[in-house]
């Protein structure tokens, strides 16, 4: 940050402004103490406020610490400590008195020595503001856990504007943004809720059928078939195992974090080299429009993620932990998809899947025996119509969700720096 402040700002140290207050309330719940409402780590790290409108979790504590811990209207909480340093010094500010509530031993309290300098609102975002954070990182020690004790918060410098009117205006116009991105994810939420609605209904009863049959996979029309997995596929492989790298050396190689929310997300990849040092040719493992990727060694939320893969420019290969499948051209990979993320195939996926101590995985044979529905090649149309339909719409939220939050983190760079100045 620059040694320069804006015109009517300040430049504080929070240890010059306020007090830090360490916790030693748990989450358990002991016999002859009060019952409290506890305001939790991930509380902070998604929110910016904190409100009665929130679920709180309910723990016991005592008389000392319901004393200490106690949180009221103007508190800001952060957060001490992660596994990475870019995580430290999450906020929120407690925008309302709370009843019995107080914070746990993973976050901090910030309480202003003057109530009037900072207005309430404004606090939720001024100390999320980048060079803020950057200063949280900066200050951040440790290997495999991060923390930044309240010495270090202590020292971190924040700058505002003199008169709360102005604190106010860049509040207001923050808020707003932010009711846009809360609008459009309550849309896109909406949205998903109607796709797996609508894919339970199609994908179990189809469209139009008055005759249904028992089957392996449960009820269905009568005139679909069902058929093992690796008969409606020509191909099922895993990638290639080796020590991929940030630095780009010749070919991306896509990873199990590439799938994000059922679909390929390439915003940061991998890389190995072209002609593998090892002999293998990677020519083998090139990815085509269209192939699904699945993961099936990994932790066990991440087994059964899978994504359609399309084209990104240049050739690009897959790493060991992924199967790539290629459907047969009567079974189309959008469909299989679409049934590869229902319920009934995520139940066996787990059924197979053998867990370990660090990972968990299944077989390639085990994934080939699952059974999936059949119908006919003009059903699967309609049926991928239909599902598609809401995919576009969702996809097009997601857009619009994107863009709105670019602009939050753009107008939080210019408003709460003074780069830009409000007029009050």
């Amino acid at each position: 940050m620059s040694d320069s402040v804006p015109v009517g700002w300040e430049s504080r140290r929070l240890g010059d402004i306020g007090i830090f207050k360490t916790s030693s309330v748990d989450k358990k719940t002991r016999l002859n103490e009060q019952v409290v409402s506890l305001v939790n780590y991930m509380d902070v790290y998604r929110n910016n406020i904190i409100s009665p409108d929130y679920q709180f979790q309910k723990v016991t504590a005592n008389k000392n610490q319901t004393e200490s811990s106690n949180l009221t209207k103007g508190d800001i909480l952060f957060t001490p400590s992660s596994e990475t340093p870019d995580d430290i010094g999450h906020s929120a500010v407690v925008v309302d008195e709370l009843e019995r509530t107080l914070h746990s031993y993973h976050l901090v309290r910030f309480r202003l020595n003057n109530q009037e300098l900072l207005d309430l609102h404004f606090r939720g975002y001024v100390f999320r503001a980048n060079y803020i954070m950057k200063q949280f990182y900066l200050g951040a020690t440790g290997s495999t856990r991060f923390t930044l004790s309240i010495g270090d918060f202590s020292k971190i410098r924040v700058i505002f504007p003199s008169p709360l009117p102005e604190q106010q205006k860049i509040a207001s116009i923050l808020t707003s943004v932010d009711t846009v991105i809360e609008k459009t994810q309550s849309q896109i939420n909406k949205l998903k809720d109607l796709k797996k609605a609508m894919m339970q209904e199609l994908l179990t009863k189809g469209i139009g059928h008055t005759e249904f049959k028992d089957s392996p996979v449960g009820r269905i029309p009568k005139s679909w078939e069902v058929k093992p997995f690796n008969e409606v596929v020509t191909s099922i492989r895993s990638g290639l195992s080796r020590r991929i790298i940030s630095q780009d050396i010749g070919i991306p190689v896509l990873i199990s974090g590439n799938i994000q929310n059922g679909k390929l997300d390439t915003s940061e990849l991998k890389y190995w080299y072209v002609d593998d040092p090892q002999g293998a040719n990677t020519n083998n493992y090139i990815l085509d429009d269209g192939d699904i990727l699945l993961c099936f060694i990994n932790s066990i939320s991440q087994i059964g993620k899978s994504c359609i893969f399309h084209d990104i420019g240049r050739p690009a290969i897959y790493t060991t932990n992924m199967f790539r499948i290629i459907p047969k051209r009567n079974y189309p990979s959008v469909f299989l998809h679409l049934v590869m993320n229902a319920d009934g195939f995520q139940r066996e996926i787990e059924l197979i899947t053998k867990p370990a101590v660090n990972q968990a995985s299944f077989t390639k044979v085990d994934l080939e025996a699952i059974e999936v529905i059949v119908p006919s090649i003009k059903e699967i149309q309609e049926i991928t119509c239909a599902i598609s339909s809401i995919d576009t719409n969702i996809d097009e939220k997601q857009r619009k969700l994107n863009h709105t939050k670019s602009l939050k983190k753009a107008l939080m760079q210019d408003l709460l720096t003074g780069k830009v100045r409000v007029k009050v």
